[in-house]
């Protein structure tokens, strides 16, 4: 990192500004965002899956309510019960945390298709 051009303090010609943050374009980024996107899962009470790290999961036994979110560099899938109060409170509580939007049911998700037939639930991938 070097001083912006006309940026000069007295006697500290070649010192720079150590940055406790990341910026968004730098290599570090990408970890900083899923350092904090881990530790947000974590605080709204997901564990997160040993086999993979992008799966999250909540497990509520007195509800008898499962709800898994999978994130993949910044799209975030949840999925649980339909018309599960928990999937619900869980997604908003996560879009107060966080910029983001609920675009509604999938129908893609990382290049697959997804159809259902909710009359024998099923889920079909392509």
């Amino acid at each position: 990192m070097e001083q912006p051009e006309g940026f000069k303090l007295p006697r500290k010609e070649n010192k720079v500004w150590q940055l406790h943050k990341a910026l968004y374009g730098l290599k570090q980024a990408g970890l900083s965002w899923w350092h904090t996107m881990t530790k947000s899962m974590l605080a709204l009470g997901f564990k997160r899956c040993k086999s993979d790290a992008g799966i999250y999961y909540y497990h509520d036994k007195k509800m008898k309510a499962l709800v898994i979110a999978i994130v993949y560099v910044d799209d975030v899938y949840f999925m649980g019960t339909k018309g599960s109060l928990l999937l619900n409170e869980l997604k908003q509580k996560f879009m107060a945390r966080w910029e983001c939007y609920d675009l509604g049911e999938t129908t893609e998700f990382l290049g697959m298709h997804i159809s259902r037939d909710r009359k024998n639930q099923k889920i079909f991938i392509d």
